[in-house]
């Protein structure tokens, strides 16, 4: 039905893939409420700095279309690029975007799925460096992509440690390289400091917004319109998770790491849920290693009636949250 064009079919995939999202992103403009008040994100430096300008409800809508496609087609490329998933599999990106729409519906742009744009490419620096006798290149703009993004959204500095727990699954141990990560990872800190003491503020406020950020955590905000797809979404990562220790993580050693990183990342990912307050951000912060994850299980399904079961669930677990979102249930 859908689980076998998406896994095998690179043109209708493409297809299906705009269709579906272009297809949220009108519902969400037609449906959602033009006058609906800006949330400040102050504690999201360079997303505040870039987004809380006045922006037309139009062009606040257009700048998620690119964002979200963006973070799709970024999703993919890295699953299939990495040997995560196979190169006709199209699943990861199907799931980005369902994933995305089922949290952005309010007319606003969401920090976290801008830090993504970031995020995205600081995992495929990081992974892209193993068998490379000198990474130290990768390694800079890996660890620089992660710091920016925690400027666009600054719970991700939660995740931080997947660096250096990366480099210890993909490489053996060279002081080289880890100092060269941690000054990528530390130059946008630097840079942003050196402005604000040219500048005259106070160039040490974003150290008392990184420790509010990450020493409020509370208990997560959890809606009932949430249920269906949050236990979807877990009954596949643990169909996924049996999957892999019975069959294996992939016939490559590379694949084997890098699907070892996604689950790291995973698990990080999860402790931020304790600090997004908002029960529509529920599976956004897990969103890039939910997809690409769920994406390569069911594309790893041998039977298409039970794949396209658990699609069908998925479908209507998203369809739920976004028929709530736009007020019309």
């Amino acid at each position: 039905m859908i689980v076998g064009p998406l896994k095998s079919n690179i043109q209708f995939s493409i297809i299906l893939l705009l269709l579906f999202c272009i297809g949220a992103w009108i519902g969400t403009f037609g449906f959602t409420n033009a006058g609906i008040s800006v949330i400040n994100y102050k504690e999201h430096i360079l997303y505040s700095y870039t987004f809380d300008h006045i922006f037309s409800f139009t062009l606040r809508q257009v700048i998620t279309l690119f964002i979200i496609l963006t973070g799709a087609f970024f999703t993919n490329f890295l699953a299939i690029e990495q040997e995560i998933t196979s190169k006709t599999n199209y699943l990861p990106a199907f799931f980005y975007i369902l994933f995305a729409f089922s949290a952005n519906t309010k007319g606003l742009i969401e920090p976290v799925l801008t830090a993504n744009v970031l995020i995205l490419p600081a995992l495929y620096f990081l992974m892209n460096s193993y068998r490379q006798d000198y990474a130290l290149a990768e390694f800079f703009k890996s660890g620089l992509f992660m710091g920016l993004a925690s400027f666009f959204c600054i719970h991700y500095i939660v995740i931080f440690p997947l660096n250096f727990i990366a480099l210890i699954i993909l490489r053996p141990f060279n002081w080289r390289e880890w100092t060269v990560h941690i000054l990528g990872l530390l130059t946008p800190l630097y840079i942003y400091v050196g402005v604000c003491y040219l500048t005259s503020t106070d160039a040490f406020a974003v150290f008392s917004m990184m420790k509010e950020a990450t020493s409020s955590a509370q208990k997560p905000v959890l809606s009932e319109y949430y249920m269906a797809i949050i236990f979807v979404s877990l009954l596949a990562i643990v169909f996924a998770l049996i999957h892999y220790v019975g069959k294996g993580f992939g016939g490559k050693v590379k694949t084997k790491k890098t699907k070892y990183i996604l689950l790291w990342m995973l698990l990080l990912c999860f402790i931020m849920l304790f600090f997004e307050q908002m029960s529509d951000m529920i599976l956004l912060p897990c969103i890039i290693p939910l997809s690409i994850i769920i994406g390569d299980y069911l594309s790893e399904i041998k039977q298409l009636k039970i794949a396209n079961t658990l699609m069908i669930l998925f479908i209507g677990g998203f369809a739920i949250i976004y028929l709530h979102a736009l007020d019309i249930i």
